[in-house]
């Protein structure tokens, strides 16, 4: 509640990087609370150790789809550019909060109690976000070629 609290301050005083950042981990907090709250109902189903596995899964894939989805509704890039703005900062916060909430909101709370500690999966989190940083990657990779090789090509031929 402070760092809310010390960014609005910053808000009202005119800060511009304070007012990203606002938006962006309020969007964070909406996500992350939406995303647990959809998973409640699922808490039951699987084994002790598939639930993380496919959180993480369903996770990924849901950052991609909130991030294309939001963006196209939006009309905005789907990278982060100043033309997002505000609107671009809250998606992506939204799908950074589904990220880390969807996991941990599928495990029952029998098995969280038998988890290994946090330090110990250092590994594991090491995987998930080289995973996403290659993914936005090759995504973003793709989107330059159609926007500068395969768009052109077509307006050429249409043309």
């Amino acid at each position: 509640m402070l760092v809310f609290f010390v960014l609005n301050v910053l808000v009202l005083r005119g800060s511009e990087l304070a007012l990203d950042l606002l938006i962006f981990l309020s969007g964070m907090v909406v996500g992350f609370i939406a995303a647990r709250l959809a998973t409640y109902p699922f808490r039951k189903i699987g084994g002790p150790g598939i639930e993380r596995t496919v959180g993480l899964f369903v996770g990924l894939a849901l950052v991609f789809v909130i991030i294309f989805g939001g963006t196209a509704l939006a009309g905005i890039p789907p990278y982060p550019t100043a033309e997002g703005g505000n609107v671009g900062n809250m998606i992506y916060g939204l799908a950074l909060g589904f990220l880390v909430g969807l996991p941990g909101g599928l495990v029952s709370d029998e098995a969280g109690s038998h988890l290994p500690l946090p330090g110990s999966n250092l590994k594991v989190v090491a995987v998930i976000l080289g995973t996403v940083a290659a993914l936005f990657g090759l995504l973003f990779v793709l989107f330059l070629l159609l926007e500068y090789a395969l768009v052109p090509l077509i307006r050429a031929f249409a043309g």
